[in-house]
């Protein structure tokens, strides 16, 4: 495999649900859910939404205002790490992150890897860099709020269209 030249190589780093564009999770197949509650923490979400994870780029106008705020202190804080991109790199992380009633970050795990840990790392630093979040407004939770924000790494060519 050829490597391109790291001169006329640029990183694009895209966060789906940071990108301002509602994205979705189209490539997630609806037929592999998660496995079984048993292995995942508890208590799950306590959210407006219902007990599961609510995706960063939701569309329900409930959570907009509150989601904005979130993307933007992510995006400040998230970078595409450096040794990742001069070895080719990419891929996608999918971060389950619980945000307490007052804002505070309760924890931040990778919910799907993209198998590089240094992506994973990266991510996962980004939420926590974040916190803490502005509190988290009544209609939107009553007490934890649980997010899913998908973080994509990908390295494109300068000055070519992506495909």
């Amino acid at each position: 495999m050829v490597r391109p030249h790291l001169g006329t190589v640029a990183a694009i780093v895209l966060l789906v649900g940071l990108s301002g564009a509602g994205g979705s999770h189209a490539q997630v197949d609806p037929q592999k859910s998660r496995p079984a509650p048993s292995i995942w923490r508890q208590p799950r979400n306590t959210s407006a939404s219902g007990d599961s994870a609510v995706p960063l780029e939701t569309t329900d106008p409930r959570f907009q205002a509150y989601f904005s705020k979130v993307r933007d202190r992510i995006k400040a804080t998230w970078t595409y790490p450096s040794a990742a991109g001069a070895r080719g790199i990419e891929g996608e992380v999918v971060v389950e992150f619980r945000v307490a009633k007052d804002g505070h970050l309760e924890s931040a795990d990778v919910r799907r890897s993209s198998g590089a840990i240094i992506l994973d790392e990266y991510a996962i630093r980004a939420v926590q860099t974040a916190a803490p979040f502005p509190p988290v407004p009544d209609d939107v939770a009553t007490e934890t709020l649980t997010i899913d924000s998908t973080f994509r790494y990908s390295l494109g060519r300068v000055g070519q269209p992506a495909k």
